[in-house]
């Protein structure tokens, strides 16, 4: 069992054009729409690939009874509920360079009333399970309490023990707060770029990342997953670091292949997998979303062919800061 948080879903509007220039008029063809936020989405894969995945999260107005109404048409059951303010809209161009521009909104206030009864629903839910889920704790939130995943990881594991397992997919002061706080989650998947300034270090290649697997930061945390682009990821499991390289693919639309690899990562090790395989998986997802021009939709098919061309690497030397 597999259950998601999103506290800022959107309505997603991905356009392709062939051109986008700032300042002038640009046309394009109508958009390709659906819902997301990084929990959907990450749900959405896990779902696909066979996974037993509610999520939860939170919907407000206009834009929340449309993504309501999308979210019976998912392959995953959803437990959403609603909030003042309004969902937020979130716009993708995609030009013929494949440059990426996102206008993305802040979403409805995350009070500390609703913090409270997010929390609570995943605790319950949690409870009437057989056993624990796996719980995704992913993407931005618009609140004023820069600690609140913090929070959460703090009550989840007082209240379902410390053997739960606990992946987020954050980024910023939130995620930072995490680290540094005392309660680790099991997963961390930040990219390249969040991994630098997470660790204050300029870092610009996978041998860079490697030598920051051993901050004393990340010490409690059993699997870090940094994505590195087209050079794939480096991944720490407890004590073993992977070097993991991916095939070079003709990308359509990036937007959403960070959250299919935490769906893929879920899944697996919701199934038991090895961490070879769960690695596998996650970079075979993130590369199957790539290749689609909706957002956190994945082809089983091209997934497993994907994970066929993906190259584990164990790096047996240890680096320390």
């Amino acid at each position: 069992m597999i259950l998601t948080v999103t506290l800022n879903p959107s309505i997603d509007s991905i356009y392709f054009t062939d051109t986008f220039v700032l300042g002038e008029m640009n046309r394009c063809n109508n958009p390709i729409k659906a819902i997301g936020g990084k929990g959907i989405n990450a749900g959405r894969t896990a779902a696909i690939l066979g996974g037993d995945v509610t999520t939860t999260g939170v919907l407000a107005g206009i834009n929340g009874k449309f993504i309501q109404a999308e979210l019976e048409q998912e392959p995953f059951k959803s437990a959403f509920f609603p909030i003042s303010g309004e969902s937020r809209n979130a716009v993708t161009v995609m030009d013929q360079e494949k440059n990426q521009t996102e206008i993305v909104e802040l979403g409805p206030e995350i009070t500390d009333t609703t913090a409270k009864k997010i929390i609570d629903t995943v605790i319950d839910f949690s409870f009437k399970q057989k056993e624990a889920p796996v719980i995704a704790l992913c993407g931005s939130a618009n609140t004023k309490n820069e600690h609140l995943y913090q929070d959460y990881l703090q009550q989840l594991q007082d209240q379902l023990g410390p053997t739960v397992k606990i992946l987020t997919d954050i980024s910023g002061k939130q995620l930072q707060n995490v680290v540094n706080g005392t309660i680790k989650p099991y997963f961390i998947k930040p990219n390249i770029h969040e991994f630098a300034e997470l660790v204050n270090r300029p870092l610009t290649s996978k041998q860079d990342v490697i030598e920051q697997l051993n901050h004393p930061l990340l010490v409690g945390i059993p699997f870090i997953l940094v994505s590195c682009g087209g050079e794939g990821a480096v991944a720490k499991y407890h004590e073993r670091i992977f070097d993991v390289g991916i095939p070079a693919i003709d990308i359509i639309n990036p937007t959403g292949s960070g959250d299919a690899t935490v769906g893929g990562v879920a899944f697996a090790i919701d199934q038991g997998l090895s961490i070879e395989e769960t690695l596998r998986y996650g970079m075979a997802c993130g590369m199957s979303n790539a290749l689609e021009q909706a957002v956190g939709y994945v082809s089983v098919e091209i997934v497993d062919t994907l994970k066929h061309n993906i190259v584990i690497h164990e790096i047996e030397q240890m680096f320390h800061v």
